[in-house]
């Protein structure tokens, strides 16, 4: 009898251990998953563990940050299926996948979620605008190197600059099908191995406000350690270029009555200087959008389109403050470059936009201009 009384009880318990722990596996965290967006989690630790239900829905862990999973659909609309994790710490997370194709949101830090997503959880998303037309940069904190750039679909392309910690170019290079907008993600370490993400959400706009953008705080400044000088270095080499004037000529454009040339090119060690002048012999103020630098094949398709090689000038000179050029006056602006070649069959642009004007003005410069770069010594 005492026997029987001891097996009923473990029994019992074992019942009851059985009940509490069907319970808890009951309970799982709602997600909206979506194949135009991904959606990016961050754990309090590193995650040891994936498993999906499907193999409709990828999940990937970030090789320079691995507590961070992003999941997306990889077909349009899914049935519910569940996802789990574990992570290092010995926690496990149970979500609930749903299809949304354009979820609440894109990024979500799950350390002090319990058992549901809500607002507080998410990261902070900004809006960008991409054109086909023009590249966007996105620059980041000066303190922090990009270690990952994911973008939703196709028709984006992203990538950090390799010449830069901290920069990004994004552009459209094609349309958007049957959905508005896409995920754009930009995952940052600083030198303290701090991980932060940057969930941006993109929507398509041809003539976007702006295409230079500065995320995180308000410095504008590109993070890079593959030049030789620094920026007090190239503040003094820029004023002794443009007070040193002309040393080349016809190479540039004349129109409009505007005149858009280089008229100087040096080289210091590793870092080549281009001297560019405006001319605005016009009575009507020229006001510079942006002066665009990029490499391109010489036979351009239209296939070809979007294939510029964008290169971003280090650190820029400028003759005087403001963006103005006023009617019959001058304006001197020297682009300093990490050091480069141009490759055959391809030349090298220079080009100018007009604040609110159509006066743009675009010309080359060719590699054996390049390799006659005049040496600077001192």
């Amino acid at each position: 009898m005492r026997n029987l009384l001891v097996l009923i009880t473990v029994f019992l318990s074992f019942a009851v251990c059985s009940q509490n722990l069907q319970q808890k596996g009951a309970k799982k965290i709602s997600l909206e998953v979506s194949d135009v967006k991904w959606l990016y989690l961050q754990f309090p630790a590193k995650i040891n563990y994936v498993d999906m239900g499907t193999d409709e829905i990828v999940a990937q862990k970030l090789d320079e940050a691995e507590n961070i999973l992003r999941i997306k659909s990889e077909i349009p609309v899914f049935d519910n299926t569940t996802l789990t994790a574990i992570t290092k710490d010995g926690r496990i997370y149970t979500f609930d996948l749903n299809y949304d194709q354009n979820p609440r949101t894109i990024a979500i830090d799950v350390k002090n979620v319990s058992d549901s997503i809500k607002p507080e959880h998410f990261l902070s998303e900004s809006t960008i605008e991409l054109s086909s037309m023009r590249t966007s940069h996105l620059s980041y904190n000066s303190d922090e190197t990009v270690i990952d750039v994911a973008v939703g679909v196709d028709s984006i392309i992203a990538e950090k600059i390799s010449d830069f910690n901290n920069v990004v170019i994004a552009k459209r290079v094609g349309e958007f099908d049957v959905f508005n907008t896409t995920s754009l993600h930009v995952v940052t370490k600083d030198s303290k191995n701090n991980v932060k993400i940057y969930p941006h959400i993109i929507s398509a706009n041809d003539n976007p406000e702006l295409v230079n953008l500065v995320i995180g705080n308000n410095e504008e400044k590109a993070s890079f350690s593959v030049a030789s000088m620094n920026e007090v270095e190239m503040e003094e080499y820029g004023k002794a270029v443009v007070e040193k004037g002309a040393v080349l000529n016809n190479i540039g454009i004349t129109e409009n009555k505007m005149l858009f040339s280089l008229i100087g090119l040096f080289i210091k060690d590793d870092v080549l200087m281009f001297h560019l002048y405006l001319q605005n012999d016009s009575k009507i103020d020229y006001e510079i959008d942006f002066i665009r630098s990029y490499i391109q094949n010489k036979k351009k398709t239209k296939k070809q389109t979007y294939q510029d090689d964008e290169k971003i000038p280090i650190y820029v000179y400028r003759s005087k403050e403001g963006d103005l050029v006023e009617g019959d006056s001058g304006y001197s602006a020297v682009f300093f470059f990490k050091r480069f070649t141009v490759p055959d069959k391809h030349q090298f642009y220079f080009e100018i936009f007009e604040k609110n004007g159509g006066r743009h003005l675009k010309f080359t410069a060719s590699n054996k201009e390049i390799l006659n770069a005049k040496k600077i010594t001192k």
